[in-house]
């Protein structure tokens, strides 16, 4: 009997301690201090509509999230880094120029994207929604001439294969 009660016992305190540990990771944050003159700006998958969240927007798997997009590049952790630290320290109008210089130095798809919706979020904050669509659209326009060309690569790779297959063993 005792040994039924010992388990029953463990049992019961492991479920009150994943129970505390779920109720822990679900507390929502603490507001900020009120005495802070400057709000934190708001984070990027903590945006509203279309330019972040899991709506489908931004936030959605490789395109400007690198948390979601599987492992990240280091290039895109570094961006993100500067990106906080260029808010902290007041310099977010420097962030533009960042952008633009990475975008003339890097030929990845993926840097290359985020960077533009990073680009066209900034655009976008100051009420200037033209700019960001012609960011955003310009992206678009890359991402699909590289989805085109590696359309041509994989038909082109699939027609071999399937020549070498047709082809009688000799």
């Amino acid at each position: 009997m005792q040994r039924k009660t010992l388990l029953a016992s463990a049992l019961a305190l492991m479920v009150a301690g994943a129970a505390s540990l779920v109720v822990a990771q679900d507390a929502p944050t603490p507001p900020p201090a009120k005495g802070s003159a400057k709000a934190a700006p708001m984070a990027h998958d903590a945006m509203p509509g279309p330019m972040g969240g899991p709506d489908g927007g931004f936030g959605h798997p490789g395109f400007g999230r690198p948390d979601m997009a599987g492992p990240e590049s280091p290039v895109i952790g570094d961006l993100a880094a500067l990106e906080r630290l260029y808010r902290e320290s007041g310099r977010s109008k420097e962030l533009p120029a960042l952008y633009n210089d990475v975008l003339s130095k890097s030929q990845d798809p993926r840097v290359r994207t985020y960077v533009y919706h990073q680009l066209a979020r900034l655009q976008a904050a100051p009420a200037n929604p033209d700019q960001a669509i012609a960011t955003l659209r310009k992206s678009l326009d890359e991402n699909l001439a590289n989805a085109a060309k590696m359309r041509a690569d994989m038909d082109k790779l699939r027609s071999q294969w399937e020549q070498r297959s047709n082809q009688p063993k000799s």
